[in-house]
């Protein structure tokens, strides 16, 4: 079997000048890079503004919260902005004891990447 097979990245709409990609499946390791190849297409084609809906995560470890933060950084450092949508009460409390969800969610302003 492929690593991490099962997560899927699509791209859904495009509003608001912004894009909305959803996530699909398990968030965990092993570590998809789809997820960061997509992001990292979207900031190549000019893209500033990304928000990754999470609504269909059904699973999220360590491993995934990394993956989230990578995306972050990676739109940070090219002064974009990278936002989730959608999560399920479960991936949320992930993604709080992490404590990356207010960032992740545009609660909290980050000037600077995460570390």
């Amino acid at each position: 079997m492929q690593e991490g097979a099962d997560l899927s990245v699509v791209l859904k709409l495009h509003r608001k000048s912004s894009r909305v990609v959803a996530v699909e499946g398990p968030l965990r390791r092993p570590v998809n890079r789809a997820l960061r190849g997509s992001v990292r297409a979207l900031l190549g084609q000019g893209e500033r503004v990304i928000v990754l809906d999470l609504a269909a995560v059904t699973r999220i470890d360590a491993a995934g919260v990394g993956e989230l933060v990578r995306a972050f950084n990676m739109a940070a450092a090219v002064n974009g902005r990278l936002r989730i949508a959608n999560a399920s009460p479960w991936v949320s409390e992930v993604l709080e004891r992490a404590g990356v969800f207010d960032l992740l969610t545009g609660e909290v302003e980050g000037e600077q990447r995460l570390a």
